[in-house]
């Protein structure tokens, strides 16, 4: 009885191994074919990149062709709003502001960049099929005046498929509007052609792109936003190459976050050199006004009068200007030009609160102490990791990870959100900010 007992549980354990091994197999060849069909779902996606097709075609708006000044009121989308996330600013305009000095300060133009920055973050929503979102950037433009207007761009970069594609390629690219105007001197009657560029912020998969800074502490200027901008710049050359040879060209420049900073290379890029060497051989005259921009460069010429036509707007409390630290050796291209502190100025933060509820219809979210939350998060950073080899070993990593556990990272962002710059741009004048 013993041994046959025995003989039945050894049989009764080799079923159970063999049944083992089966529902492995199973879950093998399963994970297997998923992986194939999946491999399978990005190749065709790839195809019809490729092709053209399976995407949201571009609008077909109709602009009133506004010249001089004027103000005009301009729809997005926004996140943490109250209801619908749609919400609109008020903007100045004035043709005259592309005769006058680059290297001039002019609040007005930088609020109305600043929605135009958040407008180019909202206009993803249109490029996803099904989507019933506006397409804002190019009402927006309209509003404006402007004749022409892209956003070719956000085709294969909003969809959820592309963003996947995006993971697994790790591509360093960005999504951007360009629109272009005649615009005539009140003044002396003279004409320029404006092209105004305006790029998207961080969106899916382009994330990854921010952390491609570059492969050792030597590379001087952020590789993931360099591939971005250096893109845009082919394209403004062959957009010159193709429409009004001999007319004077003038160039701004907008964004917000990732946006910002590509923006600010941008600008650079045509600023940097002289004649036939710029980057951007068209450009005779350029402004850039980038929001919450990080660090960008390590050109010790970064501060240079050469680029004193770039001004980046920055809240003193979004951890993400703070970015790639100083103490690494990080600038941005140009001037910076500092917003108020939370506790700098109770009459301007109460206006600022109100600007911000009056647009988004709830509660400006940015507490007292943002800016102490900001320098401690980061600070956090920068004592554990001293420069960019260091961040991708795994103390840098483990340092990172310890730093967005630690801390209330939501509520660190807050400063950080487009509408907060632009609610601070409305309740300040130049006078309230400082330029460094």
């Amino acid at each position: 009885m013993l041994k046959r007992g025995t003989k039945r549980t050894k049989t009764e354990r080799r079923r159970r191994r063999r049944g083992a091994l089966l529902v492995a197999l199973v879950l093998v060849a399963a994970a297997d074919s998923a992986t194939l069909a999946g491999a399978a779902v990005l190749h065709a996606r790839r195809l019809e990149r490729a092709t053209g097709t399976n995407a949201v075609i571009a609008p077909d708006i109709e602009a009133e062709h506004r010249h001089g000044a004027f103000t005009a009121t301009i729809e997005y989308g926004a996140l943490y709003s109250a209801e619908g996330h749609q919400v609109s600013s008020e903007v100045t305009w004035d043709d005259d502001w592309f005769f006058e000095d680059p290297t001039a300060y002019n609040q007005e133009l930088a609020h109305t960049c600043a929605v135009l920055s958040a407008v180019a973050n909202a206009e993803s929503g249109y490029y996803q099929q099904g989507s019933a979102s506006p397409s804002y950037a190019e009402h927006a433009f309209a509003e404006l005046g402007f004749e022409e207007v892209s956003t070719s761009s956000y085709r294969y970069r909003s969809e959820v498929m592309d963003e996947l594609i995006g993971l697994v390629d790790g591509t360093d690219v960005v999504a951007y509007a360009v629109a272009t105007k005649h615009v005539r001197s009140s003044q002396t009657g003279e004409e320029r052609l404006l092209t105004v560029v305006v790029v998207r912020g961080s969106y899916g998969s382009e994330w990854l792109s921010n952390a491609n800074i570059g492969e050792s502490d030597s590379v001087e200027d952020h590789l993931g936003f360099t591939l971005a901008a250096e893109e845009i710049v082919a394209d403004l050359n062959a957009r010159a190459d193709e429409t009004d040879p001999g007319i004077e060209r003038t160039y701004l420049f907008c964004g917000h976050s990732r946006g910002g900073a590509v923006s600010n290379l941008l600008a650079s890029y045509a600023d940097g050199a002289s004649g036939d060497m710029g980057a951007i051989s068209s450009a005779e005259s350029v402004r850039a006004y980038t929001f919450a921009a990080p660090n960008c460069t390590t050109d010790p010429d970064a501060r240079s009068a050469c680029y004193d036509n770039i001004f980046n707007v920055l809240n003193p409390s979004d951890a993400v200007t703070m970015l790639l630290p100083a103490e690494w050796g990080y600038a941005r291209h140009g001037r910076d030009v500092w917003l108020p502190t939370m506790d700098e100025d109770a009459e301007l933060t109460q206006a600022m609160g109100a600007s911000y509820e009056a647009s988004m219809g709830t509660e400006c979210p940015v507490q007292d102490d943002a800016l102490a939350r900001s320098e401690e998060f980061v600070g956090f950073v920068t004592e554990r990791v001293e420069g960019v080899s260091e961040l991708f070993s795994v103390g840098g990593a483990l340092a990172v990870t310890q730093a967005c556990l630690g801390f209330d990272v939501g509520q660190v962002l807050t400063s950080h959100y487009p509408n907060t710059y632009i609610a601070w741009l409305e309740a300040t004048s130049a006078d309230d900010l400082t330029f460094s």
